[in-house]
């Protein structure tokens, strides 16, 4: 499958302007919502999520954007092999910057629709998933299910400060919620009027930052209970330490952005109080999956630091 090029980096494209036809399968008419899938080098589990596409149960006509943050592996040719149980699957160019804000952004604005759903490469839609974010989005501007971690995760579920199965909307500061990055469902015009994916967030909390930004702007998330995603998290520990600790950093990007009254930094010695307590619970007598949680909770303080510092604002 060719890759077809998506230029811009701001929501700025008037719906008319979109080139419908510049795709590897003409497009008709009767394409209803766009699924927009954020990849890098998932050329070993993209396959798992295109399935699970395929087989979407009383959905409407979608299109799938690949939106290709630059990979190196052969992601295109496994892509290529699924354009016959998805006829309207294409894959875009969106290497202009690394980041999975880039590549939401680029495969939103590459969408030929204006309701579009978010899910990443390496998780997986439940079958009623297309169906569950269409009809929500019907009558809300800004639409997240829940996420369940077990299935795809196994052991490693256990590792991080996340529900097994969650059951309503995220909750940040001041009683804001946000739905998680990889189900996510929106209407063009919010993303218009939000301005995006901010593409200078580090890897974490990119999602409530748009969350953010839209709730300023009078746009509320609704939950869905239908539209189940099966969350991959990380199984070898170094990913998911990684992971948590660039949630760390976003974290404290978020808050020397908004600076929400209700978060009083820490003074220097309760700082201190704080990271000693939290190496004084180390399960020393626990299991190794408790030692491995706790790691994650030292990366994500690890990440809130470093940038907090970096940024010259006090952490949360």
């Amino acid at each position: 499958m060719d890759q077809i090029p998506a230029t811009g980096n701001r929501p700025a494209r008037k719906a008319s302007a979109r080139p419908i036809g510049i795709v590897d399968q003409e497009i008709d008419g009767l394409t209803e919502c766009t699924v927009v899938i954020p990849t890098y080098n998932a050329a070993h589990v993209i396959g798992e999520q295109l399935s699970a596409l395929s087989a979407q149960v009383e959905a409407p006509e979608f299109e799938v954007v690949v939106a290709d943050n630059g990979s190196t592996d052969d992601l295109a040719d496994v892509v290529g092999s699924w354009s016959d149980r998805l006829p309207r699957l294409r894959r875009v160019d969106a290497s202009r910057g690394r980041g999975v804000s880039v590549a939401r952004n680029i495969g939103i604005e590459a969408a030929v629709t204006d309701v579009v759903l978010v899910c990443d490469a390496d998780d997986r839609v439940s079958p009623g998933w297309v169906a569950a974010m269409t009809s929500a989005l019907a009558e809300h501007p800004l639409v997240s299910g829940p996420v369940e971690t077990t299935a795809l995760s196994g052991r490693s579920a256990t590792w991080v400060p996340i529900e097994q199965r969650t059951t309503g909307l995220f909750e940040t500061w001041e009683g804001r919620t946000y739905g998680i990055g990889c189900n996510l469902g929106l209407r063009r015009e919010v993303w218009e009027a939000v301005g995006g994916f901010d593409e200078n967030y580090p890897a974490g909390a990119e999602e409530i930052d748009f969350a953010w930004r839209a709730w300023d702007l009078g746009y509320r998330f609704t939950y869905v209970p239908d539209a189940l995603l099966h969350y991959r998290i990380r199984t070898d520990l170094r990913g998911v330490l990684r992971q948590q600790y660039n949630s760390g950093r976003g974290t404290a990007t978020l808050y020397a952005k908004f600076r929400p009254a209700e978060v009083v930094p820490k003074s220097v010695p309760r700082r201190i109080r704080h990271e000693l307590l939290l190496l004084k619970q180390f399960p020393w007598r626990g299991s190794a999956d408790q030692r491995r949680m706790w790691l994650t909770l030292v990366a994500f303080e690890a990440g809130k630091l470093v940038e907090a510092r970096r940024l010259g604002s006090p952490a949360p």
